[in-house]
């Protein structure tokens, strides 16, 4: 697996093999922006994939993240501070990542979850802060020409959330999908919490118009992506 060598998607949008899960990078006149930091020890992979595309640290203004899983918040406290970037999340999320209490276990069998808790609760990386708590609906202008939209994707999570970002039409889907073994579908049932949701999620992702999808721990589809999905339901 190549850390660091930046995955082209669309123009300015990029991402990198982190540790974990993928992190997607938009890249704009003004700087960049981050979507989820990896898992623990994802820093030193995202600061070469971003070295390499020739942006410094300091360049990314915004880390948005898709939800609270460790394998997508456990760089995310170092990442904060090297860049000083602002950290955006659902206002759903915050409350998992305050450190107030502990972070709930993404397992669903009871079983499964006891058995790895005493790892799972070493592998978040709490943010000192949350910058921005955002909603379903909220849009962000990240330079005179980018715009990300935030959409709620309730299922995976409580707060999991989508960006759709304009004008590449491209949705960066956190774990509200997957594409396995060329077929695309909703998130695992084993670290889902709400599966039924997760579906109603999907239905709603449907109804924006996007060409391409960049997944969590899948290579991204770049090209008739709408489509691709709108099949899928259909067939189910």
């Amino acid at each position: 697996m190549n850390f660091g060598k930046p995955i082209y998607v669309t123009s300015g949008i990029y991402q990198f093999r982190a540790v974990g899960a993928r992190v997607s990078v938009i890249v704009g006149g003004d700087g960049a922006a981050l979507v989820d930091s990896g898992g623990p020890g994802s820093f030193g992979a995202i600061a070469s994939g971003l070295k390499n595309l020739g942006l410094p640290l300091e360049a990314v203004r915004w880390i948005f993240l898709t939800h609270y899983h460790p394998d997508h918040s456990g760089s995310l406290g170092r990442l904060a501070l090297e860049t000083g970037a602002k950290v955006a999340m659902h206002k759903e999320e915050w409350p998992l990542l305050s450190g107030e209490y502990p972070t709930p276990n993404p397992f669903r069998n009871q079983v499964l979850a006891g058995l790895t808790e005493p790892v799972v609760r070493r592998m978040y990386d709490y943010p000192p802060q949350a910058d921005l708590l955002l909603s379903d609906g909220d849009e962000l202008q990240l330079d005179s020409q980018i715009s990300v939209r935030v959409v709620h994707t309730p299922g995976h999570t409580p707060g999991s959330i989508s960006l759709y970002v304009l004008p590449q039409r491209v949705l960066i889907v956190g774990d509200a999908l997957q594409y396995r073994f060329g077929k695309i579908g909703p998130p695992a049932a084993g670290v889902t919490q709400d599966q039924d949701q997760a579906r109603q999620s999907v239905r709603k992702l449907m109804a924006l118009d996007f060409e391409a999808i960049c997944f969590s721990h899948f290579p991204p589809l770049r090209s008739d992506a709408r489509e691709t999905l709108r099949r899928r339901f259909l067939e189910a």
